[in-house]
């Protein structure tokens, strides 16, 4: 098997999608609105601090705080801190659950599309807790490699950016009883499958930018077909890379 180019992963997705737009939308709708409401909140910070003045009050108050009212502002800090990452590990498993359902699309044209529960499969008991590990450690040696410089870091963004789907598959391989795959074992195998493929990878993403400037024109609203095109995209583009490997 050959490795498909960009114009035929986007037209097999494209065809996947026909007559069948509302499942693909209903499928990504919790992405998509979760992107919708980042590009007009980044877009209301930047009207607002285009129109902000600085206020020194609250620095000079600063000084007069005593050290119960750092240790209570330090408890905020910390408890809002943890708050923002429990969200943020929420949003990546809901993008994983989708990924998933996206990547089964692929494989199996003709399945029926249950959005509710294809979308959450990521909170599910077979993944759950072990997609809550293998974000961590991913994004954990990604950090690592960055603080080497930003190019390294990147570099292995890439190397290590079909690690969840590896994983889908290493675990639906793994014989029951036996003990799960490691998380090492689908970084190793994502290193494996991106080796000579990271230009490819970033030209596909890159291929996608006139679309994300155009749904940033509505507003973001152009976000509905364009997630799960995306979505679509990269499903199709592991199963084509594991498919040659």
């Amino acid at each position: 098997m050959i490795q498909k180019t960009r114009a035929e992963l986007k037209t097999e997705i494209k065809q996947l999608f026909k007559g069948r737009w509302k499942d693909a939308i209903l499928l990504c709708i919790i992405i998509s609105l979760l992107t919708i409401f980042g590009v007009m909140a980044n877009y209301s910070d930047r009207v607002s601090s285009g129109s902000s003045t600085t206020d020194d009050t609250a620095f000079k108050q600063l000084g007069t705080l005593t050290g119960s009212d750092i240790s209570l502002i330090l408890a905020v800090i910390a408890g809002f801190l943890l708050v923002q990452v429990g969200v943020w590990l929420v949003v990546q498993i809901f993008r994983i659950g989708t990924s998933y359902a996206m990547l089964d699309w692929v494989r199996q044209p003709e399945r029926q599309i249950h959005p509710v529960s294809d979308s959450t499969v990521g909170f599910t008991k077979r993944y759950g807790w072990a997609l809550v590990g293998l974000i961590i450690y991913k994004t954990v040696l990604i950090f690592l490699w960055s603080l080497l410089l930003v190019v390294p870091g990147i570099i292995k963004a890439y190397a290590y950016s079909q690690t969840f789907y590896a994983y889908k598959d290493l675990l639906a391989a793994t014989p029951a009883g036996q003990a799960r795959p490691r998380y090492r074992d689908a970084v190793t195998r994502s290193r494996q499958l991106m080796h000579g493929h990271k230009w490819q990878l970033f030209v596909l993403h890159l291929s996608f930018l006139g679309w994300e400037l155009l749904s940033i024109l509505t507003a973001g609203i152009g976000q509905l077909w364009l997630v799960p095109y995306i979505y679509g995209v990269l499903a199709n583009y592991y199963d084509n890379l594991q498919a040659i490997n």
